[in-house]
């Protein structure tokens, strides 16, 4: 069981968000999934997330804290890639809505 945050868990845990981010970005790029090379690209980079998670969890990172963290983090972080990345138009009520509720979601993996 893991006694606290350590440095590898951590750089674990950020390579499973970035994964998870990066992964969602790229599928608009497979066309879904009918071009290869975006295809193969965006499958291996969620691979290497879920392996990492996999990681993280065989070396007792909480189940329980992980996936409302992720639940959380990995929404703001598409947002902020859609929008900046893909350029997908959004209004600021839009944001403040998506982002209040990924807020509570982690809000409530702490209680």
């Amino acid at each position: 069981m893991m006694a606290g945050p350590t440095l590898r868990s951590m750089a674990l845990f950020l390579v499973v968000v970035c994964g998870q981010i990066g992964g969602s970005v790229l599928l608009g790029y497979t066309a879904g999934f009918t071009r290869p090379g975006w295809s193969v690209l965006c499958a291996s980079v969620y691979a290497v997330s879920l392996f990492s998670l996999a990681t993280l969890l065989k070396e007792g990172a909480p189940l329980s804290l992980m996936m409302p963290l992720l639940a959380a983090v990995v929404p703001l972080g598409s947002i902020a890639m859609a929008l900046v990345v893909l350029g997908e138009p959004a209004s600021w009520p839009r944001i403040a809505l998506l982002s209040l509720s990924c807020v509570v979601v982690g809000l409530a993996s702490l209680a």
